[in-house]
């Protein structure tokens, strides 16, 4: 809120030349210290406002203008071709809730693509949860992915303090909405190189969006968490039906310290 400034008369009623002159530098300095106190007041808000997009930990991805990802969102291509397309948003009337999800195309190449989410606080005390609602249609023999194993696959990861990503439910976490697949060991997949081959992922078709709830260690109490959903692809081939790829949607978190900063998804934060 800007301050007004009062102007003040200074003498006589009618100031003389040097009076005038003084009163002038003191509007002058008037003018300066308004302005300099409101650029402080921008910037502290400017800073406030980027602390609150940082930790927005809720998600559904309707604040940003498609293919854009929100602030603190990355993609990364770890292994692909130059060609290789990483996360995007999309608005293509298929979403669980408003306009857009995040989404990945089922690579047709051996490829290893990450969506990676801001660090979060998790509630010293608290065991925390991450829900959210997927769709994907991803390469498997059949539709018995179980059975016949799969050759690309998702799986969801996670990173305390900084330290390496790691699966879910190899941190020590459990996920409610289990994988459905195991990749086939015989077909190399970049998320599965080294033994067991056969990692456990979310493969074959979902039949449209599912919700996910993971619960992180007891371990990550207190500490930052970083989330990262991965796909890997081993090359053979891709799906190629309407909702091809992985789609997600509507994140939202439960026990993390910054749960005041909630995103409405109408660009502020709060429910």
């Amino acid at each position: 809120m800007r301050t007004p400034f009062d102007k003040v008369a200074i003498g006589r009623s009618r100031p003389g030349r040097d009076e005038q002159s003084f009163a002038g530098v003191h509007e002058m300095r008037n003018t300066k210290v308004t302005k300099a106190l409101a650029g402080c007041v921008l910037l502290a808000l400017a800073s406030v406002g980027a602390q609150a997009a940082t930790f927005c930990p809720n998600q559904n991805f309707d604040s940003v203008t498609p293919p854009a990802l929100p602030s603190g969102w990355t993609s990364s291509v770890a292994t692909g071709a130059a060609t290789t397309n990483g996360w995007v948003t999309r608005a293509v009337g298929y979403a669980d809730t408003g306009a857009n999800s995040a989404w990945v195309d089922d690579i047709d190449d051996y490829a290893d693509v990450t969506l990676t989410s801001p660090a979060q606080t998790v509630t010293t005390g608290t065991t925390a949860t991450i829900t959210y609602r997927q769709s994907y249609v991803l390469w498997a023999p059949d539709a018995r992915p179980l059975v016949n194993r799969a050759f690309n696959g998702a799986v969801l990861e996670v990173s305390i303090d900084s330290a390496a990503f790691a699966d879910i439910v190899t941190a020590g976490g459990s996920v409610a909405s289990a994988y459905t697949a195991s990749l086939d060991p015989n077909e190399a997949n970049p998320i599965a190189a080294t033994a067991p081959f056969n990692r456990p992922v979310w493969s074959g078709d979902s039949g449209g969006f599912t919700t996910v709830t993971a619960t992180l260690p007891a371990s990550a109490s207190g500490k930052n968490v970083a989330f990262r959903w991965r796909l890997g692809t081993e090359g053979g081939a891709r799906s190629h039906t309407t909702h091809s790829g992985w789609w997600i949607d509507s994140i939202s978190f439960a026990g993390i310290s910054d749960d005041i900063f909630s995103d409405g998804f109408d660009g502020t934060c709060g429910n």
